[in-house]
């Protein structure tokens, strides 16, 4: 792929990114838990770990969280530190999985990462309040996290067949 067509589709990315990260935070979270979001805007981070390297992969992880904070008023708080923490983390787990067992499905790689977002969330949110009892509330985001991480990685599936990446 040339420069120029990977910048433009890696653009693009953060722009569809960016705008479900927004649109995402503007629909109340159904259910009483605090700060919880479904994290749909992963699924193009999903949906690009088959054609990607980890630098294009961090750039989509980092630009789509910048850009989805500054817009929807969120960037530098406590919030966007924790969800680009998690989300950074989340990508390299997904991106390190992906590399070593591509057999294991790309659904196997969203939850995985999921989990790993919400683990990284928590530990960061523990130090910014300094109380470890946020960690109360990991249970609950976990068995969030495989639900969204499942559902995400449907989806990028799906793109992935029906844009003939696989």
């Amino acid at each position: 792929m040339s420069l120029s067509k990977k910048i433009s589709t890696y653009g693009m990315l953060v722009a569809v990114g960016s705008a479900i990260y927004v649109f995402e935070s503007l629909v109340p979270f159904p259910l009483p838990l605090p700060g919880a979001r479904w994290g749909f805007s992963n699924v193009i981070v999903v949906y690009a770990l088959p054609f990607t390297n980890l630098e294009w992969l961090l750039a989509l992880v980092i630009g789509k969280a910048l850009i989805g904070a500054l817009i929807s008023g969120k960037i530098f708080t406590p919030a966007f530190f924790m969800g680009i923490s998690g989300s950074t983390a989340a990508a390299l787990t997904m991106f390190a999985s992906y590399k070593a067992l591509k057999r294991a499905g790309i659904v196997f790689h969203s939850v995985l990462g999921a989990l790993t977002n919400n683990v990284v969330q928590v530990f960061v949110g523990a130090q910014i309040i300094s109380s470890w009892m946020i960690f109360g509330y990991l249970p609950y985001m976990e068995i969030l996290a495989v639900i969204s991480g499942s559902v995400n990685g449907v989806i990028a599936g799906v793109m992935l067949k029906r844009m003939k990446v696989l």
